[in-house]
């Protein structure tokens, strides 16, 4: 089978898996009743690890664009796109056998232009720990999250994040990063220093995690 052909069957099969034929707001449930528990790493009380495409899909609907590798090899992902609920997460399958597992959930807090679906990701529109929004500057966050010892990228580490999260090339010192260590996984705020915004917040599987330590 070629190459082409096979990017066509991948993505029908994906499309069928994950019911993009069928209209998201058949199954999503309202916006404002998404929840995000910034501590415990949940989503309307579901953690983010243990969440499958299934589960996924079960909560908020068909996803509105899929991104996906051509074969499954190690080290490559498939991101879940929810453009209106301004979220993406991003799966990976820890066995041949194993469902798709999430072990990343992107939250984005500010119009964000997504080229590869050439459309935006609009805010996140539910509710996030201590009320956390777009408004909030590194100062907030340090203080407000100052138990968990909220600590700063250098600017060749956010350089890496950016390439890592597929985010538009940024000007030095456009972007500012926090970052909270918790048990199982990682909490990155994406602050833009220019237009003075917070503009994501990334929650990151440690991938030494094992599904059975969760």
């Amino acid at each position: 089978m070629g190459k082409a052909a096979r990017t066509v069957w991948v993505s029908i099969w994906l499309w069928c898996l994950l019911g993009l034929g069928v209209p998201a707001e058949s199954a999503a449930p309202e916006a404002e009743a998404l929840i995000v528990n910034l501590y415990r790493g949940e989503i309307n009380g579901m953690l983010f690890s243990a969440m499958t495409a299934d589960t996924i899909r079960s909560m908020l609907g068909p996803p509105s664009a899929i991104e996906a590798p051509e074969t499954s090899k190690e080290g490559q992902d498939t991101h879940l796109q929810y453009h209106a609920l301004g979220l993406a997460f991003r799966m990976h399958q820890p066995s041949k056998q194993a469902p798709l597992q999430c072990w990343r959930v992107s939250i984005y807090l500010t119009n964000t232009w997504d080229d590869k679906a050439s459309t935006f990701f609009l805010p996140f529109p539910g509710r996030l720990s201590k009320h956390v929004n777009r408004d909030w500057n590194p100062q907030r966050i340090a203080t407000e999250f100052r138990q968990w010892y909220p600590q700063s990228y250098s600017q060749e580490q956010v350089a890496g994040l950016m390439n890592d999260h597929q985010m538009a090339k940024a000007s030095q010192g456009e972007y500012k990063i926090l970052y909270l260590e918790l048990s199982d996984f990682r909490i990155d705020f994406f602050y833009h220093q220019t237009e003075q915004l917070l503009h994501s917040i990334h929650l990151t599987l440690h991938r030494s995690v094992k599904p059975e330590q969760r």
